[in-house]
């Protein structure tokens, strides 16, 4: 464990990729060992995989299961066949990537936004299901071709998926590992009154989140987006209740005030745009539909973006800000529950 602990970011992350480590293991969550037991009373590690702690379904199940041999189904549809040689094999990947994206997630496209090569996007959006992450990246890639995104991606989707990561760069798409506080929550209940262990897990969510945020700070000079979630997981609606939307000192995720002030410390002339989107899923979606749901039509509404001088003089405001500014856009079944 103290290695790992004293290990770089970059190098954990490399280590992941190649399947070297698996922190779900490292920390007692069995990632395919589960599966033996399906019709046996599972453990509480195995619960995780199940997307719960005190109860599990088989829907849950199959959705955690499924998503990533997809997700990589998908990227192989996308990487077979041309020459791999040739000077403009990515390129064309990217653009075969858009064309599939538009065939899975037919989304309406609702407003613009001008970037210069040098002006990087933080995009911001409400993170209702998984399906909105897809439609993000097939929006960036067909509007912004020599640009790279930056996406924070939940550890144990990460692990699903992480094996490709290096042509998922190629394609642009960079793939960042976090540990979400409802991932963590559930790793504390695996190890309760074991002090030592949540120590342990709390650091490595800190070294990964440092990652996230220095890679933000490299796009944004390099004039790249990166993208993420305010809610910091996936969440029904923009606000987690009535209190949170009526109250701009209430306590919220310091999500995108942790990335302004990352990147404006980094990056003192940053001419970054901070982007609301907001996520509209089409109205018979229910609360519990959570996953990628292909061919489904959703609206994605830019919205008025942040500079970074407003970010600057909003401070930690800026979070409560982002999410009105997404909320403005957005039906009222989608504000708070």
């Amino acid at each position: 464990m103290e290695e790992i602990l004293a290990t770089p970011p970059n190098k954990l992350v490399e280590k992941l990729e190649n399947g070297e480590l698996s922190i779900l293991q490292m920390f007692g969550v069995s990632y395919f060992g589960a599966i033996k037991r399906l019709l046996k009373n599972p453990t509480k590690a195995e619960k995780l995989r199940f997307s719960a702690v005190s109860s599990w379904k088989l829907q849950l199940f199959v959705m955690n299961w499924l998503v990533g041999p997809m997700c990589r189904f998908l990227l192989w549809c996308i990487l077979v066949g041309d020459n791999k040689k040739s000077e403009n094999y990515w390129q064309k990947k990217r653009q075969k990537a858009v064309k599939l994206g538009h065939i899975l997630f037919p989304d309406k496209i609702q407003g613009t936004i001008t970037a210069t090569e040098s002006q990087g996007l933080i995009v911001g959006f409400n993170h209702p299901t998984l399906h909105e992450i897809l439609s993000l990246i097939t929006w960036s890639l067909e509007n912004f071709p020599n640009k790279r995104n930056n996406f924070p991606t939940n550890l144990p989707w990460y692990e699903s998926v992480c094996t490709c990561a290096d042509s998922l760069r190629n394609l642009g798409i960079c793939i960042a590992p976090l540990i979400t506080q409802g991932t963590f929550a559930k790793l504390e209940k695996i190890h309760e009154g074991d002090s030592e262990t949540i120590k342990a897990m709390a650091k490595i969510s800190n070294i990964l989140l440092n990652n996230y945020l220095t890679i933000a700070t490299e796009f944004d000079i390099c004039g790249d987006n990166t993208f993420s979630a305010p809610s910091g997981t996936r969440q029904a609606t923009i606000f987690a209740n009535k209190a949170a939307f009526d109250n701009d000192n209430i306590k919220l995720l310091p999500v995108m005030s942790s990335l302004a002030l990352k990147i404006a410390r980094a990056n003192k002339t940053s001419t970054s745009i901070f982007l609301p989107i907001t996520v509209i899923p089409p109205k018979f979606w229910l609360k519990n539909m959570r996953g990628l749901r292909l061919l489904n039509s959703y609206q994605l509404v830019i919205g008025k973006g942040f500079s970074v001088d407003e970010v600057k003089t909003l401070g930690r405001k800026i979070d409560y800000a982002f999410l009105q500014r997404i909320a403005e856009n957005a039906p009222k079944r989608l504000i708070y529950p």
